[in-house]
């Protein structure tokens, strides 16, 4: 049985069609890898969270109304563009707040000391070495500056006078200035996000187009003009002059040397929350920057709510938050949560402050020392067939990173050292309790118990159902569905009906329908059968009601379907538009042996295979399948995408991101599978193409699953998109 499993993922691998998949009421876009290597413990420094107000005070008893911008003097002050109140305020180290200048809730430009100032809607602030602020008061346009005494003067631009003029004082205009950063000559550089351009304004208020062209858009890197921003919010510069951005439309992070020379540090370009080096990583919308002594920048991750730290090489890791968890709790890591971090400083010593934009409060976070263990995921119990593989899994935090032992019965089990333990061939002797135990410095905990028993049912777990869903056509733009029957050394042969839906699909509201599909079933290349117009068959419409198939209501549909006895082997099913057209179908292959006739040894589905290429939202390549029986069944499932490469598939998914979904509960994930020794065990064991890098991107699970529905979802890490193969093999 090895050989053709083999041939199905060639004949599935040299296909150069990039699929379109988009299964309908499954689960919504994945999450991605993040590293919480080096987690920061965050809690509230100032504000009442959740709490919009204007009043100063100590600690929660005083609250902000969108605070945004963040700037640290030297003494560890630091100073918020409250957006909302249109105030700039002051907290002290142990959370005291005062208002420095402006009136809450009146919004102007007038110039003045203190209360007297009037502002509208300040984003950006920060500060020089005499204690200066300067604030970019972005509804105004304009540039303020309040000294340490409170006195507001208008630097740049004119207030209610957007535009891209460089010029001295009034007569330069901005359009929606969002932050600003000092250099050492008293310099300032202004995220004009308006103009989508950066600023330079020197201390006596000349400014002028330092990088990117006022009123064009775009991802481009390149010198002065020739660079291209989207939606730039904050920026920062270090010693040695050059600048940082938060280049929020883009989802980046970029780089401006002091000669004007822009390149992309981080960030793909496309949304999402990966941790990586440089395009590896993705961002969501980040707001807000700062830098630290030794280089390293704290980016306000604020669509994914999360806090980000880049190395001056590009290394992204997450520091705090959990993607796409807007709320607001004092925690460590992906404890700690935020509502749309907007505003980021660090101090001296490392601390970082941020500003939590719609829980209305600024948070204070140090680098955590030491986690204790703790289970993200515990060990489940599982009834399996006799002689089958199982598969027990934990998935842990902790720091240090915490150590793995499986135990027995209570007594550990030599070698089982990681946070998969595998036991093949599982007997009665097999037959009891299993938990893993973590440990690290800060201490030892154990999992909650899982059972394991063996059945000697003849109703054995096993592979029933494949279904994928895409936009088909003709001759390159086929869609495919690979499947086998076996396993090696079985005798006789399985009936499986195999359907190729378009006109069905509209009952669903699916819009642009494949409306003449033509079904073609392939043992290599030879065709073994072919529909087209199922006639309201009434042997497939038995069997379609036998396995549980949606029904086709209409016999004179041009839905196509076969019923075929298959010995073991290796097939594809192709559905392609009759007459050239294309459409979105829906293929689906379903094993028909009764489960009163199944035995140990009678034929069955065992590898499941589709290619497509994978998009982002509801584009993910998705490849659902079935376990039937009464037992639980193991299976490893492969996401390839740089594998592909051998194979001279152009366009290959760099990074996919494999997980298993059960409704709407997301089981098992994995993004690199580490060159894992027993995944590659396995992988030979069932026949599948070897995977020769142990260090490439492509994903795996070995994983054991009850009876049930199931879908294999495979995305970009980074949020790209390319060719990618997945596959679901059944493990003895």
């Amino acid at each position: 049985m090895h050989q053709p499993l083999s041939r199905i993922a060639h004949t599935l691998i040299r296909r150069t069609l990039p699929w379109l998949p988009v299964l309908a009421g499954l689960a919504g876009p994945l999450g991605a890898q993040t590293d919480y290597a080096t987690p920061y413990t965050f809690s509230v420094l100032a504000g009442d969270p959740g709490v919009a107000g204007s009043s100063d005070g100590t600690g929660t008893a005083a609250q902000f109304d969108q605070p945004y911008g963040l700037a640290i003097d030297s003494s560890g002050n630091l100073y918020v563009a409250d957006r909302k109140n249109q105030t700039i305020r002051k907290v002290t180290s142990g959370g005291v707040v005062t208002t420095i200048a402006g009136t809450p809730l009146s919004v102007g430009s007038t110039n003045g000391t203190g209360s007297a100032a009037l502002f509208n809607e300040p984003s950006g602030v920060a500060v020089d070495s005499s204690g200066n602020l300067y604030v970019a008061d972005t509804s105004n346009d304009v540039i303020r500056k309040v000294t340490s005494a409170g006195v507001v003067t208008t630097l740049v631009g004119t207030a209610g006078s957007p535009g891209s003029t460089d010029g001295t004082g009034s007569s330069a205009l901005l359009n929606e200035p969002y932050s600003i950063a000092i250099d050492s000559s008293g310099n300032l550089y202004v995220a004009d996000l308006g103009n989508q351009v950066i600023r330079k304004v020197t201390s006596g208020g000349v400014s002028s187009t330092f990088v990117g062209t006022a009123g064009t858009s775009g991802f481009a890197n390149g010198t002065g003009s020739a660079a291209q921003f989207r939606d730039p919010t904050s920026i920062v510069i270090d010693s040695s002059g050059n600048l940082y951005v938060a280049d929020s439309g883009n989802n980046a992070i970029r780089k401006i040397t002091s000669g004007g020379v822009v390149t992309t540090l981080a960030g793909s370009g496309v949304a999402g929350s990966a941790d990586g080096t440089g395009a590896g990583a993705s961002f969501h919308s980040p707001r807000g920057i700062a830098i630290d002594s030794n280089g390293n920048l704290y980016v306000a991750d604020s669509q994914n709510s999360t806090i980000r730290k880049v190395t001056a090489a590009g290394v992204v890791t997450t520091l705090a938050g959990t993607p796409g968890s807007f709320s607001s709790a004092s925690g460590t890591g992906a404890a700690a949560l935020f509502d749309t971090p907007v505003g980021i400083a660090v101090d001296g010593s490392g601390h970082v402050y941020v500003s939590n934009q719609l829980a209305y409060s600024i948070f204070a976070g140090t680098q955590a020392t030491a986690i204790a263990p703790s289970f993200t995921l515990q060990p489940t119990s599982q009834t399996v067939s006799t002689a089958s593989t199982v598969v027990f899994s934990v998935a842990a935090n902790g720091l240090p990173a915490p150590t793995y032992q499986w135990l027995f019965n209570g007594a550990a089990i030599s070698g089982a050292t990681d946070p998969t333990l595998v036991i093949s061939g599982a007997t009665s002797a097999n037959v009891g309790t299993y938990t893993c135990k973590l440990t690290n410095a800060s201490g030892t905990l154990t999992s909650s118990p899982a059972t394991l028993a063996v059945s000697s049912t003849q109703d054995v777990g096993r592979l029933v159902n494949l279904s994928c869903r895409t936009t088909a056509g003709s001759s390159s733009s086929t869609l495919i569905a690979g499947f086998a029957v076996g396993p090696g050394g079985v005798t006789g042969s399985e009936t499986v009906l195999i359907r190729a839906s378009g006109p069905a699909l509209d009952e669903f509201a699916v819009q642009g329908t494949l409306p003449d599909p033509t079904l073609t079933l392939f043992s290599g290349t030879t065709a073994l059968g072919t529909d087209y117009g199922w006639a309201g068959n009434a042997q497939v419409a038995s069997a379609a009601a036998s396995v549980g198939a949606f029904a086709w209501t209409n016999a004179n549909s041009l839905d196509s379907a076969l019923l075929e006895s298959l010995s073991v082997g290796a097939y594809t099913a192709q559905v392609s538009g009759k007459s050239g057209d294309s459409g979105v179908a829906l293929a689906e292959v379903y094993d028909t042996t009764p489960e009163a006739s199944v035995t140990p040894t009678s034929p069955r589905l065992t590898n499941l295979s589709a290619r497509s290429n994978v998009g982002t939202d509801a584009n993910l390549l998705i490849a659902g399948f079935v376990i039937g029986g009464s037992t639980s069944k193991t299976v490893l499932i492969r996401a390839s995408g740089p594998a592909l490469v051998p194979f001279s598939v152009s366009g290959t998914l760099a990074d996919p991101e494999l997980q298993i979904v059960s409704g709407t509960t997301v089981i098992g994930t994995n993004a690199g599978w580490g060159g894992s020794a027993e995944i590659a065990k396995v992988a030979a064991s069932v026949g599948a193409f070897a995977w020769t890098s142990p260090t490439s991107a492509d994903s795996a699970l070995l994983i054991t699953l009850p009876p049930g529905a199931y879908t294999a979802q495979v995305s970009g890490v980074t949020g790209d998109t390319g060719i990618a193969l997945v596959e679901v093999y059944d493990v003895p």
